[in-house]
């Protein structure tokens, strides 16, 4: 049920593997809380690596540095029982694998992608840590809104940056913020050509705390008792919003 969401991706048959994964890898990872195996176990039916992206496979170079390295990108999917706990078996995907992933969680008809960008451990090179989780809610590509239509539509390989595996990579994070974003702004769209998704992360923060207030200004509203109170939280409420609408236009 989830090969509407490869169409979409549409990655180079030559980066096929579709390998099963077994289950006990993740679960005798060193680096998984009890929370995280027992959420492997319970929740987790299946593992499968689906492509690896590398330039035997595609005519993308590596990408390294001071701080990573980017040798190749594996495609994972991790077939679930139910919708719950995605983002923490997510998570535990990410930290137990140390090249970049771009990991799809099935269940069902329903879809999630996740990316994080990994580079080395300040403390020891040896060792590869993943720095900020990005990911969807769950969709269903068959029956997608006109948002996720535009942003499945933006998945396609060939639209994505290839400079190098890095470049390729933060392709897929600029997509992935591009549909948070599109929650506040009610349209999809992408960053500018050349410009660092960094930037439009932290505005799409800024405006996720302004939500965040607003809702809290809303429940002290609600539980306010005097009059001069109100109007004060309600004065608080109106800027806030403003401030919101202004914060929107920046996305």
């Amino acid at each position: 049920m989830t090969e509407p969401i490869y169409k979409y991706l549409a990655l180079p048959e030559a980066c096929y593997l579709g390998k099963r994964v077994f289950k006990n890898l993740f679960l005798k990872n060193a680096q998984l809380g009890t929370a995280d195996k027992k959420a492997f176990d319970q929740y987790v039916d299946s593992i499968l690596w689906q492509y690896t992206l590398k330039p035997a496979t595609v005519p993308i170079t590596i990408y390294r540095d001071d701080q990573r390295e980017y040798l190749e990108i594996a495609v994972l999917q991790a077939n679930l029982h139910q919708v719950t706990r995605h983002q923490r078996i997510a998570e535990a995907i990410h930290r137990a694998i140390p090249y970049p992933l771009l990991l799809v969680l099935a269940c069902e008809s329903r879809v999630t992608i996740s990316v994080a960008n990994k580079r080395f451990s300040q403390s020891d090179k040896s060792n590869i840590v993943a720095e900020e989780l990005f990911g969807t809610e769950w969709l269903n590509p068959d029956s997608a809104t006109a948002v996720e239509s535009d942003f499945l539509g933006s998945l396609n390989f060939k639209a994505l940056p290839q400079t190098n595996l890095y470049t390729l990579y933060n392709g897929w994070i600029d997509r992935l913020i591009g549909l948070q974003c599109a929650r506040f702004s009610g349209q999809y769209k992408l960053g500018p050509p050349g410009a660092v998704w960094k930037i439009r992360r932290d505005q799409l923060a800024r405006c996720q705390q302004i939500e965040q207030n607003i809702a809290e200004l809303r429940s002290q509203l609600k539980s306010e008792t005097q009059f001069n109170r109100q109007v004060e939280l309600n004065m608080r409420i109106k800027a806030a919003e403003k401030g919101l609408a202004a914060a929107n236009e920046q996305l």
